[in-house]
Parts: structure tokens; sequence; C-alpha cells
């Protein structure tokens, strides 16, 4: 079998102008889509990194989405018991009112009907939804907290046991946030031993009967028992305002976290349109020079070495 230089001169051509058709195509492609590297196929050395800061991408920004939703839990919950220690403020006013000396016991009935309203909107209060979710309802969050009973010894019936086991935590697993109950801040007991002092329910209640029954002492202890509901309320309410400055702080890392992965992400995935822009121009260039030498070749048949 003889091969000549002509035929090695043709397959040459074919396979060099095929690599650069190849390199083109590849290099539109980049530049059409923006990245660089698509499937592991186009750079296996660096699939591995790009797959590692993908998934790290991935948990920071459900870290982000998830302090979102718990910083929108703490601004409802301060906003709640903000209104909360406005409500006691006001049955202690009442209670002020319904103690004196000279006060008759009609006119101390529409003061208890006043209390129970102010019952009734702390019960409100405690059932405080953000996202279809009762925030004070613990790990029971999709039902309601506490419904109002006059009968009931602190005016309300806990409609679930209220338990809160739910934390959130960074990337790294250190507790962030951990969620608390309408019973641990407007129910709140000395355990076996019943409703502490500052038991919001309680002390409601406790004077709504005292009214009522035009109990002089009983509206005196009730006003104390307010006075501990109120720096109670407030002790709260500044917990989850250190809660919220934490989560705000902690949403600023996460943030600037996302854009540094990003940024690492875009480095090696992404186009350098600019190059890419060069390499086109330089195969295309290329291409045309090819095919313009090949054209140059002389060509010569059987009948041209007959003589």
């Amino acid at each position: 079998m003889i091969i000549s230089s002509a035929s090695i001169g043709s397959e040459w051509f074919l396979n060099g102008t095929a690599t650069l058709q190849r390199e083109q195509t590849k290099t539109q492609r980049e530049i059409s889509s923006g990245y660089r590297i698509q499937d592991a196929a186009d750079s296996p050395a660096q699939t591995e990194e790009l797959i590692r800061l993908g998934s790290n991408l991935v948990t920071q920004q459900t870290y982000k989405t998830n302090l979102g939703r718990v910083q929108a839990e703490t601004n409802a919950a301060d906003a709640a018991l903000g209104t909360g220690i406005k409500l006691i403020e006001s049955a202690r006013t009442i209670a002020l009112q319904g103690s004196g000396t000279t006060v008759t016991a009609s006119d101390r009935q529409p003061l208890a009907a006043q209390i129970q309203s102010i019952q009734q909107q702390l019960i409100s209060l405690a059932n405080t939804t953000t996202e279809g979710r009762y925030i004070f309802g613990g790990d029971q969050d999709l039902s309601s907290t506490y419904q109002l009973n006059p009968a009931s010894p602190n005016g309300a019936d806990k409609l679930t046991p209220q338990t809160a086991t739910r934390v959130i935590t960074d990337p790294s697993g250190q507790p962030i946030y951990q969620a608390r109950t309408a019973s641990t801040i407007f129910d709140h007991q000395n355990g076996a031993a019943g409703p502490a002092p500052d038991n919001a329910l309680a002390a409601l209640q406790s004077l709504q009967v005292a009214l009522a029954a035009n109990d002089s002492p009983g509206i005196a202890t009730a006003l104390t028992s307010l006075e501990s509901v109120s720096g109670w309320l407030n002790q709260q309410q500044a917990s989850y305002g250190v809660d919220g400055q934490r989560i705000a702080q902690e949403q600023l890392g996460a943030t600037a976290e996302i854009t540094s992965l990003q940024t690492q992400i875009s480095a090696i995935r992404d186009t350098d349109i600019v190059q890419a822009a060069t390499d086109l121009t330089r195969e295309s260039t290329a291409q045309s020079a090819a095919f313009a030498a090949q054209a140059q070749i002389p060509r010569k048949s059987l009948f041209d070495y007959l003589g």
C-alpha cells in the first residue's frame, strides 16, 4: 500500500480544521451561556471544588432564609409583648381606680368588664401568628395556644402542651435562637406551686374576680401581682430584642458569605467574555488561514505526470 504525501496532507488538514471547529463551537457556547464550565467534562480537575462551593452556597442560602423567618418571628413577638405591657399598664390603672375607699360595688362592675376585655386581648397576643404559625406555640405552632374561659383559675384554657424544642443553629451547629411559649411568657408557673407572682393571666383573672366581687383586699393583691407581671414582660421583650440583634448580625454574615461563595464559583465557572472573544477571533482567523493555505496547494492529476 502506497501512502502519498498528498493523502497525508489532506488528513492533517481535515483533522486540524475539525479541531479548530470544535474549539470555535466550545468558545461560542461559553460566550452564549456565560459559563466556561457547564459539566464535569469541561474541567474534571475543578469539578470537585465547584461541587463543594455549590454545596456551601446552598447551605448559606437556606440558613439566610431561615434567619429571615426567625427575624419575622422575633419582630412579631417584640411587638406583641410591647402591646401586652401596655395592656398590663391599663389594667394597673383600672385596679387603682377600683381600689379607692369611696368606690362602690356598682362602680367596680364596669371595671371588671374592662379587665375581662384586656384578658381577651392578652390571649389574642398569646395567639399571635406569622406565616400561618403561632409564634408562641412552641412545637405545636399550627394550633392556637389559649382561649378565654372566665371559669378557669387563670381565666383561660391552655389548648396545647407548648413544649419548645425547636432551635435555630448556624451552619457550624451553634445555637442562635430558641422559641418561647405562651405559657412561659403569659402563664408563668412555679412548678407544682402553681402560678408565679408574675403570671399575667392569673393576675388579670384575680383582678377581674376581685372587682366583680367588690373585694378590696383582692384588688390590692392583684395590683401587686400586676407590677411583677410588668417587670416579667419587659424582661421577655428585652430577650427578644437581644435575639433580634443577633439574628440581624447573622443575616449580615450570611449575606457576606453568600457573596464570597458566588464570587469564588464565578471565578471558576463563568466565562471571561473578553478572553473568549479574543479566543474566538484567533480560532476564526486560524481556520480561515488554514482554508486559504489549503487552496494554494497545487492540484495535479495523473495526466500531468504522463507528459
